[in-house]
Order: structure tokens, then C-alpha cells, then sequence
């Protein structure tokens, strides 16, 4: 019986990338608006958002300890003509590898994945494992079948990432320094177009994950763009 792991430290590098991004994204909120508020109001506005924050940042921490207990009791293995794979709390759900059709290779979101396709047509994703070429190298030897690998990565987050929010930090930057002095509601609404130009162009994943929340999204902000830039122009 073969056992693989799953590889916690680059898990835990990618959750703390995305908790920091939902730091910056509150904190870049706090500073627009903070000179918007009147000067006598300020320590009211301020002691309002601390707590805020204080709350956000308990909701984040106890996610990310959640999320990396999980990952450190949970394990895969293969044993005869099955897949077992163990969740933290010792439960396991086993796959008959005689009803694999295929194996299929690619990266999701930055994480090396093997997808099993079944006989019925399902998929069965497996990533982040420890040592995955060793994983797919006894997969491939129980099955008797060789992975299809693709190419295409879906990460979200690389180092091109911040360039496409260009537009709004330009934007928080004019208005905090230049001479142009324009309603703070432009920059809700420049903010508002980046972040929905970034999903419409958000990299897909081949198995579509994600599809329909990415679809609620979109409709979502088109939605406040129309409403953000109506209410600008005084159009109603």
C-alpha cells in the first residue's frame, strides 16, 4: 500500500497570498474613505472600522486554522485496485480503479492535478499531493493506462496579477495627489470595471469550476456599474 500526503507548505504560502489580498482590499477601502469623513468625526469612524476589522481578521484566522487542520489529516492511498482517500476526521470515500476510463494531468490554480475520468463520465480531482509524480507514476502502473497532460494553468494569482488593477490604483492615486478634483464615486466606479474586466478574462478551468459563482459575479458588478454611473452623471 502506497500513501501520499498532501503538501501543506505550499497550500499554506497560497492561503496566506489570499488572506493578504482581502487585508489590502479592506485596508485600500479604509484609506478612501477615511478623508471623505469630516475631521470631528474621524475618531468615531475610525473606532467603527478597527472593530470591523478586528472581526475580519478573527473570521480569517480561524478559516485559515480550519483549513490547514483539514489538509494535515488527510491523506491518499492506493492499495490493490482502489483509491482511498482520508479526510481529517478519519472518514473515507474509496474509488475501484477498475472503473477509471482515463487520467488526465493538468494544473488547477497553481496546484499539479490529476483528474480520473470514470466510466460514467465523472471526474474524480486529486491535487496537491506531496510527491505527485510518484502518485501518477504507481496510478499509471495499477490502471495499465497513461496520463493525457495538459498544458494550461488557471491561476489567479501570479506576479502579472496586480497589473490588472492598474486603472484603480491609478485612480486612488489621483485622487489622494492630483489637481483634478473629482467626486469620490469615480473611483467605485473605475474599481468596479477593473474588477469585472479581471473576472470576465479570469483564466477558466478546463473541469469549469467555479463557472456558475463566476456568473453571479459578473451580473453582480455589471449591475453596480450601471447604478455607480448613472447616480455619477445624475442621470436619475
Amino acid at each position: 500500500m502506497a500513501s501520499y500526503s498532501y503538501d501543506v507548505p505550499v497550500f499554506k504560502k497560497k492561503l496566506i497570498q489570499r488572506t493578504s489580498m482581502v487585508v489590502l482590499v479592506f485596508g485600500l477601502f479604509l484609506a478612501v474613505n477615511f478623508r471623505q469623513v469630516a475631521s470631528e468625526s474621524r475618531e468615531s469612524f475610525l473606532t467603527m472600522f478597527l472593530v470591523l476589522g478586528g472581526l475580519l481578521v478573527f473570521l480569517l484566522a480561524k478559516n485559515y486554522s480550519r483549513q490547514l487542520k483539514t489538509l494535515q489529516g488527510s491523506k491518499v492511498e492506493l492499495s490493490g485496485n482502489s483509491l482511498k482517500q482520508w479526510n481529517a476526521q478519519g472518514q473515507c470515500m474509496e474509488l475501484d480503479l477498475r472503473e477509471v476510463n482515463g487520467i488526465e494531468k493538468d494544473r488547477f490554480r497553481g496546484y499539479d492535478r490529476v483528474l480520473l475520468v470514470l466510466k460514467q463520465g465523472t471526474y474524480v480531482p486529486i491535487l496537491n499531493l506531496t510527491d505527485m509524480t510518484e502518485f501518477l507514476a504507481e496510478l499509471e502502473k495499477k490502471t495499465g493506462m497513461k496520463a493525457t497532460v495538459f498544458e494550461e494553468d488557471s491561476r489567479i494569482l501570479t506576479w502579472k496579477t496586480p497589473f490588472a488593477f492598474v486603472p484603480t490604483f491609478g485612480i486612488i492615486l489621483a485622487y489622494f495627489v492630483g489637481p483634478w478634483g473629482f467626486k469620490q464615486d469615480l473611483i467605485y466606479i473605475v474599481m468596479t470595471a477593473n474588477l469585472l474586466l479581471f473576472l470576465l478574462y479570469l483564466p477558466k478551468d478546463r473541469m469549469n469550476t467555479g463557472g456558475s459563482a463566476r456568473r453571479r459575479y459578473v451580473f453582480i458588478l455589471a449591475i453596480l456599474l450601471v447604478v455607480l454611473t448613472v447616480r455619477y452623471f445624475g442621470l436619475i
